[in-house]
């Protein structure tokens, strides 16, 4: 027999090197769970901002900004408010063949608020045409 003796088990040095790479893969692999998370979340705030946002239009989209340019409208908890701003000033009206017609029309600029249980919930801007009758219609 030799006088060798053979070495089992791991040294100081390459333990150390594992725990280090285990270090580093276990860093990297926190990093991406935490940029998940951040990304989850701003998912979750956007789906609620676009679920005001689509309860909100169905109240809105009726809207006569010339003849009410600010106002609030409730349906169970949910909260509009409105105020509107003339981007022209109102001009007569055509018909389809050019004519003068019976309505005053002119464009607004509506900002929305969205509120739920009192919270703003989101803001928006729409643009809507006021219209307001300002003629009768001749007798032939």
């Amino acid at each position: 027999m030799t006088g060798h003796s053979r070495q089992t088990g791991f040294s100081l040095l390459e333990a150390i090197v594992a725990m280090t790479m285990f270090a580093m893969g276990a860093v990297a692999l926190y990093a991406l769970q935490a940029q998940s998370v951040r990304s989850l979340q701003r998912v979750a705030e956007r789906q609620a901002y676009v679920a005001a946002v689509d309860a909100a239009l169905p109240l809105v989209e009726d809207l006569n900004p010339m003849r009410e340019p600010s106002g609030t409208r409730r349906v169970a908890d949910l909260e509009v408010r409105w105020t509107s701003t003339p981007l022209e000033d109102p001009r007569p009206g055509r018909t389809a063949v050019g004519l003068e017609s019976l309505f005053e029309v002119g464009l607004y600029a509506v900002d929305v608020e969205v509120r739920r249980n009192g919270e703003p919930r989101a803001r928006f801007n729409l643009r809507r045409v006021g219209y307001r009758q300002v003629r009768r219609a001749e007798e032939p």
